[in-house]
């Protein structure tokens, strides 16, 4: 994800690493890998992992897994067992991202069209 952010940045798609861990873990683990270019967010209650489905309750930690949310907050692609050394896993995200739909942008005026009424 680091070598490629350049990608998703273009994508208008936003990172977030979350983890069940402690917030000092996250940290640790961040100076672990250098600088990281997308946040580290702490599910220190597991909320998020619970409502996603990717909690261990057992164990108490969550299965690594990627979600890609729209602007809209739409659910559009899912792998519960995301392998971030698996090609395959890659090359489906990246279609994944390039099929979300855009962010509406505003209408431009073009040169020397006349003022709106």
């Amino acid at each position: 994800m680091r070598e490629d952010h350049q990608f998703f940045e273009k994508s208008a798609v936003q990172i977030l690493g979350i983890s069940v861990d402690h917030i000092w873990s996250h940290k640790a683990y961040s100076v672990s890998l250098g600088d990281l270019p997308f946040p580290l967010v702490a599910d220190w209650h597991k909320a998020a992992a619970r409502d996603y489905g990717v909690l261990r309750e057992e164990e108490g930690v969550a299965r690594r897994a990627m979600f890609l949310i729209d602007y809209r907050g739409y659910l559009r692609w899912v792998n519960p067992a995301y392998n971030v050394r698996d090609d395959e896993h890659y090359t489906a995200l990246q279609e994944a991202v390039l099929a979300l739909p855009t962010i509406p942008r505003p209408k431009t005026k073009e040169a020397g069209s006349p003022p709106a009424s």
